[in-house]
């Protein structure tokens, strides 16, 4: 019915079988999250390109040719580790080792000696675009414009922060009818959907709503059943909670509106996996009797692996994703207060109102910068604004002082109703200065809602007005950047790298990987040929390394054992069990391959890590703290091994410079540092702390090692960055990430409460994704007011991986 008429039979069996597959296609995904939409629609897309059926959607479409090297290094990205990046100034070393990857194969051979050589600046123009995906490439690389999978490959090696956008772009483009496919229901609001997956249901097909934070389906549901029977709760409608005590209810309720023609919202069915197979026979009985016509079911659930099989694959599966963005967060929270209530209130209660539903949004949407944003993740919701915004109505309702407790209000806000749900420290200083910055005297006048911006952007607080004015406000909203959170615009270019990782990891997975991707001699290997060659190279390479830590101990009497002494040997004995693990599993692992031993589960599950670059289990146990992938991790580990054999010979004395990211605990070294200070000058270690000196020297222009405390490096800024002319904080140069910072000087003193107004407070991390790696709090220099660095996310990073 749905599909064109027409008498011409041929035309008419093509038209049902493209009307067909766009139904199948749109089931399946609706009943996905938008991060995994794009993944589903790349899967078919690589699957026809690999049958070389694709011919594109429009007359200039791609008539490449599949080609499984090209594939498989799109999907793995191998890099080459430690090369001599020549572009240094404008372009990230991960990138370049990407380069020099990409250059092993076909045709592209040259494309590493243009980039250094022949067109260094017009290459760096085209990197420094806002979308280079849609530009062309310079010299005669502008011929992958008519080659756009090959173009890929340049933009996952040189701009993987566009890489998403890029691959949306190419499916558009590659797949027939492409743009239905990804522009599928882009722009049907989730009621329409729902009315259009209620058509397609039956009294034996549920409707399944897979649920994500701040979302809420059920008054979509109601609001549809008014519209078409007017639904009504107790009478024709029947909404229950699933919940200790709750099965009982529902299945009366089920035989009930199976027997009388029923909508039955079950909400939450997660909650009871045991009892999902009950309801899974029921489902099957209801099918067999016939239940009556206008009979509906909804069920509601988190993602879940409790859910039976039976009961996801008879349903209709829906998601409703909260809205994403400032703008629409803000209008959404904006929207939980009535404009008769809105209206009742005084001037400066709307001011403040106005406010916190901004907070709310800012709080909302900055999770999804990732560690640069939130240490963890928390459920906000718009309970916690309500709540918030009743406990300002009943403080200043009550109140009849001019002044307003803002002390007060900030405590409520941020350390009960939104500090509730957070956990980490720095998280919550993070949100304190957030309200620290709003709620204030100044947002009764005129205060810029986008802090700490310095002129690049602006949008002031409104004046105290209608209701009708904050609407029209809220609209004026200038296009989301990351300066709305008072970041730097790099923190957009992290998490949309992040986003491209992900998603081609997972395409990884989903695919089972790919062969080759690199070097000639791994094209059309397969996965355990691959596995067994990475296995022999890294059993070459730790095979053996081992660090006499007895003899180091046996050359030095107890007096002479300090706090240092005992941190290296601790280290060397870390390192020692690891490489033992390791050269234990990849022995056992060689026999394997050799079938000289039957291969165990865990054999094969250290060889699908080996093929996909990944570290095994028991290594992540037994090492030390990192995101690097396989090959980068091994080179990480002799950088490693080379510090702790410049220690054992010479185990009386530390080096000068201490690169503190290559130890296992570096919060041990620190401690050393204080217990060293206790020695010497007769102090308590609990009433010490470690203070960092930023120097202007490198590693390798120390010539001493420091009289008091202890030099180190290894240390990484994120956020910002570090002038050393200025000795201070300063904000990132576009597009660099990490900021390698001289040598520190750390050393112990007693604790201090003092507040320095030109210091700011850095946590430091083992690794970019932070939380629970956390290692000290450094201090640093600031021009700036220290809460601009706080909102901005700086940190130090100690092992900052191939970035």
């Amino acid at each position: 019915d749905r599909t064109e008429a027409t008498d011409d039979l041929e035309v008419r069996s093509q038209r049902l079988i493209a009307m067909i597959r766009m139904t199948i296609f749109r089931w399946v995904n609706r009943g996905l999250f938008e991060s995994h939409k794009l993944i589903f629609c790349s899967m078919l897309a690589f699957k026809l390109f690999g049958l070389n059926k694709l011919h594109g959607s429009e007359s200039t479409g791609p008539k490449e040719e599949f080609n499984p090297g090209y594939f498989a290094f799109l999907l793995r990205a191998p890099m080459v580790i430690g090369a001599e990046n020549p572009l240094q100034e404008w372009l990230p070393n991960k990138c370049w080792g990407l380069v020099l990857k990409l250059c092993e194969l076909e045709d592209f051979e040259n494309f590493g000696t243009n980039m250094e050589k022949d067109a260094p600046s017009r290459f760096k123009e085209w990197f420094n675009e806002l979308a280079p995906e849609s530009q062309k490439l310079p010299l005669d690389w502008k011929k992958l414009d008519s080659l756009p999978f090959r173009k890929l490959l340049v933009i996952r090696c040189l701009r993987p922060d566009r890489m998403c956008g890029a691959l949306g772009d190419w499916i558009r483009m590659a797949l027939p009818r492409g743009r239905d496919y990804m522009d599928c229901d882009g722009s049907s609001s989730f009621r329409q959907i729902l009315q259009n997956s209620f058509e397609d249901s039956t009294s034996t097909t549920p409707i399944f709503f897979i649920l994500s934070p701040g979302a809420d389906p059920v008054k979509e549901v109601e609001a549809m059943g008014k519209q078409l029977c007017n639904l009504k709760l107790g009478t024709n409608y029947w909404n229950v909670a699933m919940g200790q005590g709750q099965d009982v209810i529902a299945m009366a309720k089920l035989d009930i509106g199976h027997r009388e023609g029923h909508w039955v919202m079950l909400q939450n069915i997660h909650l009871m996996p045991r009892w999902c197979i009950e309801l899974e026979k029921k489902l099957d009985v209801f099918a067999v009797e016939n239940s009556h016509p206008d009979f509906r079911v909804f069920l509601s659930a988190d993602p879940s692996n409790g859910i039976p099989i039976g009961i996801l694959e008879r349903s209709i599966k829906l998601t409703n994703e909260p809205p994403q963005g400032m703008l629409a967060n803000l209008r959404r929270a904006f929207a939980l207060f009535s404009k008769e209530d809105f209206e009742d209130k005084d001037a400066k209660v709307k001011s403040i109102l106005f406010a916190l539903c901004h907070w709310h949004a800012l709080m909302l949407e900055r999770k999804k910068f990732g560690p640069l944003g939130y240490n963890m993740k928390y459920p906000f919701s718009a309970g916690d604004l309500r709540d918030s915004a009743q406990v300002l109505y009943n403080y200043l309702d009550s109140s009849s002082s001019v002044k307003i407790p803002w002390d007060d209000l900030r405590c409520i806000f941020g350390d009960i109703m939104y500090g509730g749900h957070i956990v980490d420290d720095w998280d919550r200083i993070m949100c304190s200065k957030y309200l620290l910055y709003f709620m204030r005297d100044e947002l009764l006048d005129e205060l810029e809602m986008i802090p700490y911006a310095d002129g690049k952007l602006s949008w002031p607080s409104p004046p105290p007005g209608p209701h009708d004015k904050y609407l029209e406000h809220i609209e004026t909203m200038p296009p989301e950047s990351p300066l709305m959170f008072g970041m730097h615009p790099n923190a957009e270019i992290n998490f949309r790298t992040v986003q491209c990782d992900q998603t081609f990891e997972m395409l990884m997975m989903l695919t089972g990987g790919a062969t080759g991707g690199g070097a000639d001699d791994e094209v059309g290997m397969s996965p355990m040929q691959i596995a067994e060659q990475t296995c022999n190279e890294i059993l070459e390479d730790v095979v053996e390394r081992k660090f006499a830590t007895e003899d180091a101990s046996r050359t030095m009497t107890d007096e002479e054992k300090g706090p240092y002494q005992f941190v290296f040997l601790q280290e060397c004995e870390y390192m020692n069990g690891l490489i033992y693990e390791m050269v234990r599993g990849l022995q056992e692992l060689q026999l394997g391959f050799k079938g000289e031993l039957t291969m165990s589960e865990v054999m094969e599950d250290l060889a699908n890590c080996l093929f996909a670059e990944k570290l095994p289990m028991w290594w992540v146990k037994l090492g030390f703290a990192s995101t690097r992938p396989l090959r980068s991790w091994q080179k990480n580990l002799g950088d490693r091994c080379l510090q702790l054999d410049e220690w054992i010979n010479d185990p009386l004395n530390i080096p000068k410079v201490v690169d503190i990211s290559r130890l296992f605990n570096p919060q041990s070294f620190l401690t050393a540092i204080k217990q060293l200070t206790c020695q010497n000058q007769s102090l308590e270690l609990d009433k010490l702390q470690v203070f960092t000196e930023v120097t202007k020297k490198e590693a390798k222009q120390v010539e001493a090692a420091s009289k008091d405390g202890a030099f180190c490096s290894g240390m990484f800024l994120e956020g910002a960055r570090w002038d050393v002319l200025s000795n201070s904080l300063e904000d990132s140069r576009p597009k660099e990430m990490f900021v390698e910072m001289p040598v520190i000087n750390c050393k112990a003193g007693i604790q201090s409460d003092k507040v320095d107004k030109n210091q700011y407070i850095c946590p430091t991390y083992c690794v970019p994704i932070r939380r629970p790696y956390f290692v000290f709090p450094a201090q640093l220099r600031s021009k700036a007011p220290p809460d601009k660095w706080v909102l901005a996310g700086v940190a130090m990073i100690l092992d900052i991986g191939g970035s």
